[in-house]
């Protein structure tokens, strides 16, 4: 009965794995198809960039600095900072700055999604004056030809939302930031690239998002979960809107080394996931039994795919399991354990990631061991009960902001 048990438990365990690692080999291969070409538009349209900000007084001048330097004409883009229930000068520093501040006030409905929509609803000016609508967050190094490659992949025809390449500024500063590194780059900007190549919708990854403004003056921002950014994304799909990725578009910003900081973080994206996946995938599976598997399939996997370290460690566990069942089922767990190596490596070397971040895969059982405290936390507290805002870095050592780097910079 044991064994009988033992081989449901790894026939479930491996028809999931296949699926999963089969997406993961297919988009990676995809992936090379989509290569860099940098792209300016054609004729420069008018372009609003919105910054949700929440107590951003330390980091938002330098992001304000960072677009100040950025290849697109000057009186072609305004920026406008949602000072979102703000305890500090987050406004006065925006201003000061020569942008627009926003101030909103409501303390029971917190968080960005309904600080975007909030934005929408009650400043439409801004999306009637632009007709491309640019997001990004307080914290975010802007790349100079940021604007324009975003711009230029809105501008193609049929695209009505655009994600950019979304990556980690401090990789090198820590074993922690080395892997959320890694897991940037194979999760914003790998699979989006091969779903983009493949020609399914990209997903939002929340930060370096470019739409048509009628877009959100049809809708506002009614995504208000935890991770606004995926269900929006869902939601734009299943209205028959393809968001596409913008690999030369680049943006970044700090992760947090501190395991204090990261745990939030990372106990704020899990739970949110989640969430997003209990209430989409049975509309996604809805609306493949209407309109066909194609167009959403992509959507499908990425809400399904689990985190890699729990991948790997579902994979390692049913391997040693395996072990006292049948051959056969080892031989299946190690081709899917060679599978995700595989993705990884693949994923890496598209992203030409620094050798250290490389290195820094020595440290995944840490990083391991350090998830599963996280998901043990979300079991103890039964998940995150709201936003909360993820404290910087530069904000514990009590440091300035600064210039932005200069062109020769790490950074």
């Amino acid at each position: 009965m044991i064994l009988l048990a033992a081989h449901f438990v790894l026939c479930v365990a491996a028809f999931y794995c296949a699926a999963v690692c089969l997406y993961l080999l297919v988009v990676t291969v995809a992936a090379y198809g989509l290569r860099s070409h940098p792209r300016v538009p054609a004729e420069f349209p008018s372009c609003a960039v919105v910054i949700p900000a929440h107590n951003e007084a330390s980091q938002i001048g330098r992001t304000l600095k960072y677009l100040g330097r950025s290849n697109y004409p000057g009186n072609l883009f305004e920026v406008y900072v949602i000072a979102d229930n703000c305890d500090d000068n987050t406004a006065e520093i925006v201003r000061a700055a020569g942008a627009t501040a926003l101030e909103r006030e409501d303390r029971e409905n917190p968080g960005k999604g309904q600080a975007l929509d909030w934005c929408f609803h009650n400043h439409t000016g801004i999306l009637r004056e632009h007709p491309v609508t640019v997001i990004i967050d307080a914290d975010s190094m802007v790349d100079p030809n940021f604007l324009a490659a975003i711009t230029a992949r809105l501008l193609e025809s049929n695209v009505d939302a655009v994600q950019g390449n979304n990556s980690v500024a401090n990789p090198l500063e820590h074993w922690r930031t080395a892997l959320t590194g890694a897991s940037f780059a194979l999760v914003n900007c790998v699979r989006p690239a091969g779903l983009t190549r493949l020609g399914a919708s990209a997903g939002l990854k929340g930060n370096g998002m470019a739409f048509r403004s009628a877009l959100l003056a049809h809708r506002g921002w009614p995504a208000h979960s935890i991770v606004e950014d995926v269900e929006f994304g869902v939601r734009l799909l299943l209205e028959g809107h393809r968001t596409v990725f913008g690999l030369d578009a680049r943006i970044s910003s700090d992760m947090p080394a501190g395991t204090r900081q990261a745990d939030a973080q990372r106990r704020r994206w899990e739970f949110g996931r989640f969430q997003v996946a209990r209430r989409y995938v049975p509309a996604l599976l809805r609306a493949m039994r209407a309109d066909g598997v194609s167009p959403y399939m992509g959507a499908f996997m990425e809400l399904i795919v689990p985190p890699l370290s729990v991948l790997v460690l579902l994979e390692g566990v049913c391997l040693a399991l395996s072990l006292f069942v049948h051959p056969i089922w080892t031989t299946l767990f190690t081709a899917f354990i060679a599978t995700t190596v595989l993705h990884v490596v693949l994923g890496l070397h598209y992203c030409r990631m620094p050798k250290r971040v490389w290195l820094a895969l020595a440290a995944a059982p840490l990083f391991l061991l350090w998830k599963l405290g996280v998901y043990a936390g979300l079991v103890v507290t039964r998940g995150q009960k709201g936003w909360v805002r993820t404290q910087r870095d530069g904000e514990l050592k009590a440091e300035d902001a600064g210039d932005p780097p200069t062109e020769d910079s790490d950074a």
